[in-house]
């Protein structure tokens, strides 16, 4: 994936990346988008640089999943408990850790619990099945 996707990808995710100065900054991003922003960090600066001074390539991205890969969507209500990235607690029912995220918390974007409960009710984009 070259810089071009990753922003992109961002974009479609409805999260924004910007630029300030010489940092990248950028909020609302998913989880999994993270490791990539750091790879191209470079690549995403020179990028916007060339956006802000109205230099893009306006080619079109096109980002298509590969043809043996079904789509997948996330269910439109999940528990933490559910989710395969979720780590339990220490006592039955208790708060766990997200392993999505950095911190351990739920996505910001979907926090409607401060923390994650292994039956809070959620829309989360980081979302990734279950166990079963």
């Amino acid at each position: 994936m070259n810089a071009a996707e990753v922003i992109t990808e961002i974009e479609q995710a409805g999260g924004k990346i910007w630029i300030e100065g010489d940092r990248l900054k950028f909020r609302d991003t998913p989880a999994r988008l993270v490791p990539l922003i750091r790879e191209h960090k470079a690549a995403l600066l020179a990028l916007l640089k060339e956006e802000q001074a109205g230099q893009r390539s306006t080619s079109p991205v096109s980002v298509a999943p590969e043809p043996d890969m079904a789509p997948q969507t996330a269910p439109a209500t999940v528990t933490c408990g559910s989710c395969v990235r979720f780590q339990p607690g220490t006592t039955s029912l208790g708060i766990g850790v997200c392993l999505a995220t950095t911190n351990g918390l739920p996505p910001k974007e979907q926090r409607e619990y401060l923390a994650a409960y292994p039956m809070a009710p959620r829309r989360c984009p980081e979302y990734a099945g279950s166990a079963s």
